[in-house]
């Protein structure tokens, strides 16, 4: 067999190897148990053990080898193998030694020197000086698979890792406990040897670094689980992949800017792009992501589908930095919506590095209970004026919550239901989801989680309560997201009658001070209330006002937007206008007769 034919039964082993690869991933029954990537703690892997003692070295073309017949030097000497595997010996010519060992070799040489009767057991040692390339084939989970011709460095054969490294590093699915070595054997069959290169990493043993020969072929097959620990592992691994240059991925879901992108590694110790940050590449996550169900889906080197499920909360809760997981290029990343909303989940998502800036003018609207319903553009910092007077949008030092966004929208109105408070929003795939917030709860217990960050799009519902609790509406008056001011309407017997802008929960007392308090005509201890309900109804009552009484409903009640007070004329005022209209018209009718006397008393005095 010359050095050619050689060439193309290695290729066409490799070949074979690929069509086994092919039938493997179809019908998975015919490959290999496939086992978890990382033994569970306390099992014992079918490949923990090193493997045994290396079959020897087969010689080939290319090969030189030392040939020394004792106590006959002229025979002995240098020689190499030529392309059709033989040795030109001195008097007998060409011998084959192609696919022997040294020791097979020997005798050989020895047998022909005898048969021929030109030495009498001669004794013969043959030894390697220097080895040839070796050409392997390498498939599975490594980035460039293929054929390679491998030189020696010196006598020392190149091992598993070394090849591994030279067809560009394994990928993070490689599994590293199964990887398998098939050597052709001098009968034409082949030999499988187990190769577990985690023992490598693990303990330095490099016993599991098996020796290669010319002709074999590596497979690294697929780990059908991916284990979040061991990611850096492998990245950081001798024969691992360059992973540092950029990479193509893509990204959707529940994140701010879908797409593909080219994302490089951030400068850390493995240099590897992860999950976290093609998601701030992305824009960052919005608070409708589902973190705990992330999925990257990555096509195999062996052509199938893998999905990955990586939880992200313990990365928040823990700095559990193993699910920030390592990519690799092709890796397409799904962030999908959350199911049930868990306000304190999403406040602690929205302090995420990961998470979308929550800074940027937003596009809401808000209808229902506010006094200015209607599209509004946002952003963190607003605080509305007087009732009924949309307040600005705001700064964008803060990120835009419920409560801003009702500022904006003028505030609530005194009827609005604080307790079902409804933002709908529709996430990315298209479909429809409210989130039930309690501003009570914040107003009471503090809890900063229901006062929830918008998203672009969100309506802001404020529903009409069915109850009105005479108590709650002082404290709702003071919330940060009622107005600074409301509009009151006094009229009659006071100094300035007209309208007065009043804090909240003013009592009556003390927006009759602001204008200026009652004229001599008021009648002090009777004042008349109109108040315009939020559903249409009218309510009119008399107030018996006690200066002396802090706020209450019967004698100095709290004021509401829109009211309006009536400071009726006392009694004498009455009865002092009545006589004016009597006496009035008797002033008129008398001035006649004054007229005409007045011109008498002229001429007298002429």
């Amino acid at each position: 067999m010359n050095k050619l034919a050689q060439r193309a039964e290695r290729i066409q082993r490799f070949q074979s190897l690929s069509i086994l690869t092919f039938l493997m991933v179809a019908f998975p029954s015919m490959g290999l148990p496939q086992l978890s990537f990382l033994p569970q703690t306390g099992s014992l892997s079918l490949a923990s053990t090193p493997p045994q003692v290396e079959d020897a070295y087969r010689l080939g073309s290319g090969d030189r080898i030392s040939i020394n017949i004792f106590q006959v030097p002229q025979y002995s000497g240098e020689f190499e193998v030529l392309v059709n595997g033989t040795i030109n010996l001195p008097q007998i010519g060409g011998v084959s030694v192609d696919g022997l060992t040294l020791e097979q070799a020997a005798a050989k040489i020895a047998e022909q020197y005898e048969s021929r009767r030109i030495l009498r057991q001669p004794r013969i040692t043959v030894s390697l000086i220097a080895s040839r390339p070796l050409i392997i084939g390498i498939a599975g989970e490594v980035h460039r698979p293929g054929s390679y011709t491998l030189p020696l460095d010196g006598s020392k054969l190149p091992t598993v890792s070394r090849a591994i490294k030279i067809a560009g590093g394994i990928t993070q699915a490689a599994n590293l406990q199964q990887v398998q070595l098939r050597r052709p054997r001098g009968d034409g069959s082949e030999e499988i040897i187990n190769v577990n290169l985690w023992q490598l990493l693990q303990t330095g043993d490099l016993r599991y670094d098996t020796s290669l020969r010319d002709g074999d072929t590596i497979f690294i097959p697929t780990a059908n689980q991916i284990d979040p620990g061991v990611g850096s592992q492998l990245a950081n691994a001798s024969f691992a992949a360059d992973q540092t240059q950029p990479m193509s991925i893509a990204i959707s879901g529940e994140v701010q800017r879908p797409g593909p992108y080219v994302v490089a590694g951030t400068g850390a110790s493995s240099g590897i792009p992860t999950i976290t940050q093609a998601i701030r590449q992305a824009g960052g996550v919005k608070l409708m992501a589902d973190i705990r169900r992330v999925q990257i889906r990555r096509t195999t080197r062996t052509g199938f589908e893998q999905t990955i499920e990586v939880d992200l909360m313990p990365l928040l809760e823990g700095a559990d930095l193993q699910q920030d997981i390592l990519l690799q290029e092709g890796d397409s990343i799904f962030v999908p919506s959350i199911d049930n909303i868990n306000l304190a989940q999403v406040s602690q998502l929205r302090t995420a590095s990961f998470a979308a800036s929550q800074t940027e003018p937003l596009n809401i609207a808000v209808i229902g209970e506010v006094f200015r319903p209607g599209p509004y553009t946002v952003t963190g910092t607003a605080r509305t004026g007087e009732a009924g007077v949309p307040g600005s949008g705001g700064s964008g030092s803060t990120p835009p919550t419920v409560t801003r966004a009702i500022q904006v929208a003028g505030g609530i109105k005194p009827l609005a239901d604080i307790r079902l408070i409804e933002i709908r929003r529709v996430n990315n795939s298209g479909l429809p989801t409210v989130i039930t917030i309690n501003l009570w709860e914040l107003l009471k217990q503090g809890d900063a989680t229901q006062d929830t960050i918008l998203q672009e799009g969100d309506t802001v519902f404020v529903p009409t309560a069915t109850e009105v609790n005479p108590e709650e509406i002082g404290q709702i008056a003071q919330a940060s997201f009622a107005p600074n001011t409301i509009r009151v309407n006094i009229v009659g017997e006071v100094q300035r009658p007209g309208l007065v802008e009043i804090p909240p929960n003013t009592p009556l007392n003390e927006a009759l001070f602001r204008t200026g308090g009652f004229n001599s005509r008021a009648n002090e201890g009777s004042i008349e209330l109109i108040r315009y309900n939020p559903n249409g109804t009218v309510e009119q009552r008399r107030v018996q006002l006690d200066f002396t009484q802090n706020a209450n409903d019967q004698t100095n009640p709290i004021l509401r937007n829109n009211d309006v007070v009536i400071v009726t004329p006392s009694t004498l005022a009455n009865i002092s206008d009545t006589v004016d209209k009597v006496v009035s018209p008797l002033n008129r009718i008398r001035s006649l007769f004054v007229i005409p006397s007045a011109f008498i008393d002229v001429f007298r005095n002429f």
